[in-house]
C-alpha cells in the first residue's frame, strides 16, 4: 500500500509543472465578475494544494522530508515570509491581503519547492516546455481569430464579440506571455535538429508574433479598442521613494495588495494635468515598483535575488559545457525575459506563473547537472533511525506532526478561499439579475458579503443596492406604515454596510467616498445626514489629498446647505489642484453667484468658456450663464485660464452636486448611524503645481 501511494504521489508531482504550463494561459470561467485573473489564481491554488498533498504523501511513505535547496529557495522562502508579515503588520485589511497576492506568491513557491525537491528528470522540463509552447500557441490562434473579427456575426456570449478577447485576459496579459516566449521558441527552432520539430517551432513563433502585433495595435491610443492605462514611471518612482520616509514601510511596504492606498495618499499633484488625472491605480508602473511599494525593501530584494541568483548560477554552469542543451538555454531565456517584463509593466497571474515555471525549470536543470549550488536537506521521520537500538519520542511523533500541520494548513486556507470563491459567484449572479430581478440581486449580494464578510467591496455593493431600493420606494405616493418601516430599514442597512466597509479597510479612500455619497443622497431625507456627509468627505480628502473631485463633492454639499464661504474655499482648492478643469471653475462661479459676488462669478465663468470645446452643449450652457452674469456684473475684469496650454478634456460636464429630493418626512436614524472617523494620521500633502 505504501509503495502504491508513493508511486501515485510521484507521478502526480511529475505532471504538476506541465499541467500548470498548459492550463494557466487557457483557463478562465464566466461565473465570477473577473473571468480571468481571479479564476487563474484559484486554479494555481488547486495545483499548489495537489502538489503539496502529493509531496506530503511521498514524504510520509518514504519516512523522510527531503528539500532541495537552490539559489532561489532561500529568497523565495524569505519572500513568502515577508509577504505574510507585511500582510499582518502593514495591510489595513489583513484577511484580504493574505488571501490575495500573498496567497498567489505562496502557491507558486509551494509548486517550486515541491517539484524541485521531488524530481530529477529532464522529461519534466521538456514536457513543461512543450506544454507551455502548445498552450501559448492555442491562445495566440484564438487571439488572432478574435482580432480579425471572425466571431462578429456568430451567436454567443457578448465577450466573444470583442476583438480584444483572449483567455489570458486581454492584450497586455497576452503580450506578457508571448513576448518572453518568442525569442526562446525561435532559439529552440534553430537548435533542434529534427526537421519536423524545427517546422513546428518556427510555425509557433510566427503565430505568436502575429498575435503579438495585433495586441500591440490594440494598445495604441489611436485604436478604438485601446484600453491600456499605466501609471507613468515618474509617478511610480515618486510613490515608491516616499515609502522610505517611514522606517516600517521602508522595510515592509504598505502591505501586499494595498498599492491603491499608497497611490491615493502619495499621488503626485502633477498627474492632475494629464489625461489620467481621475484614474485610481491598483498597481504601480511595473511589477518591481509595485513589489517595492507594497512589500518594502525586504520584499523587493528577496524577489529580485531569487531570479538573479538562479540566472547567474545557471549561466556559470553553462560556461564549462562544450555543447549546450537547447532546453536549458530555453529556460534561461524565459527566466531572463520574464524578469525584464517585470521591469516594464504590472504583473498578471500569467506572467508570474511563466516566471516561476522558468525558475523551476532552470533549477531542475541545475539539479540534473549535479551543480554544487544544489543541496538536499533530509529530515528523517522514522521512529528509530537505521542501525539504532533506541527510539525517541520526538522521532515517533514527527510524521504525525507533519501530517497534521499539512491538513490544518490546507483546511484553514480552503475554508476561507472556498467561501471567497462562492461569494464571487454570488456577486456575478447579482450583476446578471440586477436589471431584471432586483430582489434576487439583493439576496445574492447579501449572500456574497455573508460568505466573505471581510471584503469591503461586497459591503459597498449591498449598501448601494439597499439605497437604490430605498430611493425607488420613496418615490411612491401615499406610503403605508409598512412602506415607511421598510424604507427606514433599507436606509439603515445602506448606512450600516457602508460604515462596515470603512471599518474593514479604513485606509481605502473608496470606502469613505461611498459612505459620504450615501449620506449625501440622504440629505433632506435622514436626520444628521449633512454633518455625516461632511465628516466622511473630509476623511476621504485626508486619504486622497491631491484629488480635486472630492473637494468638489464636499463643496457641493456645503453649497446646498447654504455655507457659501465653505463651498467657495473647497472649490478654490479643487481649482488649485486642477486649474484646467472647467467644472471646478463652474462650481466656483456658481458659489460666488449664490454668495452675490457677481464679479468673481463672472471672472470664473469666463475661464469656463475658454476651457470648453465650442462644439459642445456645455459650451452653449456656459455662454448663456456668462451673458447673464455680464448683465449682473458688466465691469468684471477679463482673466485668462490658468492652464490654457493644456488639452481640452473630452468628457467635460458642467454640474453642481446636489442631494436627492425627499418626497417623505425625514427618517429618524439611530444614534450610531454617523461615521466612525479614525484617529487622524499624518498624510503627505502634495504641493499643487500648474503643470508637469
Amino acid at each position: 500500500m505504501r509503495q502504491t501511494l508513493d508511486k501515485i504521489a510521484t507521478q502526480t508531482l511529475k505532471f504538476i509543472l506541465p499541467l500548470t504550463a498548459f492550463l494557466i494561459p487557457l483557463f478562465f470561467l464566466t461565473i465570477t465578475p473577473d473571468f480571468f485573473s481571479f479564476n487563474k489564481r484559484f486554479l494555481l491554488y488547486i495545483l499548489a494544494s495537489v502538489s503539496l498533498i502529493a509531496f506530503s504523501i511521498r514524504t510520509i511513505t518514504r519516512r523522510k522530508l527531503q528539500l532541495t535547496l537552490s539559489p532561489a529557495s532561500g529568497p523565495l522562502l524569505a519572500l513568502v515570509g515577508i509577504y505574510i508579515i507585511s500582510s499582518i503588520v502593514q495591510a489595513p485589511n489583513t484577511t484580504q491581503s493574505l488571501f490575495g497576492q500573498t496567497s498567489l506568491i505562496t502557491a507558486l513557491t509551494v509548486i517550486f519547492l515541491t517539484t524541485t525537491s521531488s524530481q530529477k528528470n529532464d522529461f519534466i522540463v521538456k514536457t513543461t516546455i512543450f506544454s507551455l509552447i502548445t498552450s501559448t500557441f492555442i491562445v495566440s490562434l484564438l487571439a488572432i481569430y478574435q482580432a480579425l473579427g471572425l466571431t462578429g456575426n456568430m451567436a454567443g456570449p457578448a465577450y466573444l464579440q470583442s476583438k480584444i478577447f483572449n483567455p489570458t485576459g486581454g492584450p497586455l496579459p497576452l503580450l506578457t506571455l508571448t513576448l518572453p516566449l518568442i525569442p526562446a521558441v525561435i532559439y529552440l527552432g534553430f537548435k533542434t535538429s529534427n526537421g519536423l520539430n524545427k517546422l513546428l517551432m518556427f510555425t509557433a513563433a510566427t503565430v505568436l508574433t502575429v498575435a503579438s502585433i495585433f495586441q500591440i495595435n490594440f494598445l495604441l491610443p489611436s485604436t478604438p479598442e485601446a484600453n491600456l492605462v499605466l501609471l507613468p514611471l515618474s509617478a511610480g518612482w515618486s510613490i515608491a521613494i516616499d515609502i522610505f520616509k517611514n522606517a516600517r514601510t521602508a522595510l515592509l511596504g504598505t502591505g501586499p495588495g494595498t498599492f491603491l492606498t499608497a497611490f491615493t495618499r502619495l499621488k503626485p499633484i502633477n498627474l492632475n494635468f494629464t489625461p489620467i488625472w481621475n484614474v485610481r491605480f491598483s498597481n504601480s508602473s511595473n511589477e518591481l515598483l509595485t513589489i517595492l511599494t507594497t512589500t518594502g525593501l525586504l520584499g523587493f530584494l528577496s524577489f529580485i535575488f531569487s531570479y538573479i541568483r538562479t540566472y547567474s548560477t545557471s549561466k556559470d554552469a553553462l560556461k564549462g559545457l562544450t555543447k549546450k542543451d537547447p532546453f536549458v538555454v530555453f529556460s534561461q531565456l524565459i527566466l531572463l525575459f520574464s524578469f525584464i517584463t517585470f521591469a516594464l509593466v504590472p504583473s498578471t497571474p500569467v506572467l508570474l506563473t511563466l516566471s516561476f515555471l522558468a525558475l523551476t525549470m532552470v533549477t531542475m536543470n541545475l539539479k540534473l547537472q549535479d551543480n554544487n549550488k544544489i543541496k538536499d536537506v533530509v529530515i528523517n521521520l522514522v521512529a528509530a533511525p537505521k542501525n539504532s537500538t533506541t527510539s525517541t519520542t520526538a522521532n515517533a511523533i514527527l510524521p504525525w506532526v507533519y501530517t497534521a500541520s499539512t491538513i490544518v494548513l490546507l483546511g484553514f486556507f480552503w475554508f476561507f478561499s472556498g467561501r471567497s470563491y462562492a461569494a464571487a459567484t454570488n456577486t456575478k449572479k447579482a450583476i446578471d439579475t440586477l436589471n431584471t430581478e432586483a430582489i434576487s440581486s439583493y439576496n445574492y449580494q447579501a449572500q456574497a458579503y455573508t460568505l466573505d464578510p471581510t471584503n469591503p467591496t461586497y459591503r459597498i455593493n449591498f449598501s448601494q443596492t439597499s439605497l437604490a431600493l430605498a430611493n425607488s420606494l420613496a418615490q411612491n405616493e401615499n406610503l403605508s406604515d409598512q412602506d415607511r418601516q421598510d424604507l427606514t430599514q433599507l436606509v439603515e442597512q445602506a448606512i450600516r454596510e457602508a460604515k462596515n466597509a470603512t471599518q474593514l479597510d479604513p485606509a481605502n479612500v473608496i470606502v469613505w467616498e461611498n459612505l459620504a455619497n450615501t449620506y449625501r443622497q440622504l440629505i433632506n431625507f435622514a436626520e444628521g445626514a449633512p454633518d455625516w456627509a461632511i465628516a466622511s468627505y473630509s476623511q476621504a480628502i485626508n486619504l486622497d489629498p491631491a484629488n480635486p473631485t472630492l473637494r468638489l463633492d464636499l463643496g457641493g454639499v456645503l453649497l446646498t446647505l447654504g455655507d457659501f464661504d465653505g463651498a467657495i474655499k473647497l472649490f478654490e482648492q479643487a481649482v488649485d489642484r486642477k486649474s484646467d478643469w472647467a467644472n471646478a471653475h463652474y462650481n466656483l462661479s456658481s458659489a460666488h453667484k449664490a454668495n452675490k459676488n457677481y464679479s468673481r462669478a463672472l471672472a470664473e465663468m469666463r475661464i469656463v468658456v475658454q476651457l470648453l470645446d465650442p462644439t459642445t452643449e456645455d459650451y452653449q450652457k456656459a455662454q448663456d450663464e456668462l451673458k447673464e452674469l455680464e448683465r449682473m456684473a458688466p465691469t468684471a475684469p477679463v482673466q485668462n485660464p490658468p492652464a490654457a496650454d493644456q488639452p481640452v478634456p473630452e468628457d467635460i460636464q458642467l454640474v453642481t452636486p446636489t442631494p436627492i429630493p425627499s418626497p417623505v418626512e425625514p427618517v429618524e436614524l439611530p444614534a450610531d448611524a454617523g461615521p466612525d472617523i479614525p484617529e487622524p494620521t499624518p498624510t503627505q500633502e502634495p504641493t499643487p503645481t500648474s503643470k508637469i
